[in-house]
């Protein structure tokens, strides 16, 4: 995938959530080796976000088989110092969002808590 069309599928994704009340702190954050899309803050609950784009159609199991055990073990860890040191969370969740980018418009699909399907 190029950066390009994991741009778009990243701004999709924001306007997305913000559209469903998340309040995003940040983007691409980097903590060492750890990494994230997107953390976003709703009903203080701290938001994981990883975002997976696509210019073929998935399904949201094929979304979901792009996220590794290891890459999820790593969203966990960002998490969890995150959720420690802002002081409006109670709690932590990870969701996937994937968006399938085609030539007229895109599809945005949101998967909650995918600690479920990991």
């Amino acid at each position: 995938m190029s950066k390009r069309i994991g741009d778009l599928g990243q701004i999709e994704a924001v306007s997305f959530l913000e559209k469903r009340g998340y309040r995003i702190l940040h983007q691409n954050i980097r903590l060492g080796h750890l990494e994230a899309d997107i953390l976003a803050i709703r009903d203080r609950l701290l938001v994981i976000v990883e975002v997976k784009s696509s210019t073929q159609f998935l399904t949201t199991k094929q979304f979901i088989q792009r996220i590794s055990k290891a890459q999820f073990a790593r969203l966990q860890a960002m998490g969890s110092f995150y959720v420690h040191r802002i002081s409006e969370v109670e709690e932590l969740r990870i969701d996937l969002v994937g968006v399938y980018l085609n030539q007229k418009n895109s599809q945005v699909s949101h998967l909650v808590d995918i600690s479920l399907y990991i």
